[in-house]
């Protein structure tokens, strides 16, 4: 296991993904002095995202999901003003944890105990047929963007993260963000994403009514 600075979210954070982020609670800003004394590639923390609770403010929560991803960061600015200081930082998604426990270390913020997950190989993974998997994804994933009236860009990865770049271009509850993330392999991740594009190409055409982008609580502030 590893410990790892946790930053609890009403959202969720995909691997490959970036992540704009503000920091101005003392707990965070406390959090952001630390990952400003680490060298640039060793700069990381945990994202993981709130089961019951909010993101701010006493009390907030320590009911969280097991699965989370951890984040590196690209960039990162301090910013001072009339209304305090303020950490502008971007982070990208990397490796799959799922969080052992809380650990109290003597932080503001938290800190828990990690273990990283295994990515199978492709060639190991449950479906036998994942590149036929992938097509069916990508075609699917044409439609929605079709129904929505957008205009479909190729989706350049590998089979292991076509869940996680379609899953992007989506506008989806965190809670569905949450089910792709939790996927054990690229083929159970494929699935879920196949059957979201279903259900949400069906809402579209029925109703005639674009998605509303879910209200993250303010998922990028702290």
């Amino acid at each position: 296991m590893d410990t790892l600075p946790l930053f609890p979210l009403g959202g969720v954070l995909l691997p490959g993904a970036r992540m704009p982020l503000q920091l101005f609670e003392p707990r965070y800003l406390e959090l952001a002095e630390r990952l400003a004394t680490e060298p640039e590639d060793e700069r990381r923390f945990g994202i993981v995202r709130i089961r019951h609770g909010h993101e701010v403010g006493e009390g907030a929560a320590t009911d969280l999901h097991e699965i989370g991803c951890e984040a590196r960061v690209d960039a990162m600015a301090l910013a001072r003003g009339a209304a305090g200081t303020v950490v502008h930082l971007v982070a990208r998604g990397a490796r799959r944890f799922r969080l052992e426990r809380l650990d109290d270390v003597g932080t503001s913020y938290l800190t828990g105990a990690v273990s990283w997950l295994a990515e199978p190989e492709v060639g190991d993974a449950a479906d036998p047929d994942l590149e036929a998997l992938t097509a069916r994804v990508l075609a699917a994933h044409a439609r929605y963007l079709e129904s929505l009236g957008a205009t479909s860009e190729p989706v350049e990865t590998g089979p292991r993260d076509v869940a996680y770049r379609v899953v992007e271009r989506m506008v989806l509850d965190p809670g569905d963000r949450q089910r792709v993330l939790e996927g054990a392999d690229a083929a159970t991740r494929l699935r879920t994403v196949l059957s979201l594009l279903g259900r949400e190409t069906a809402i579209v055409d029925r109703f005639a009514a674009l998605p509303t982008p879910p209200d993250l609580g303010g998922a990028s502030l702290n």
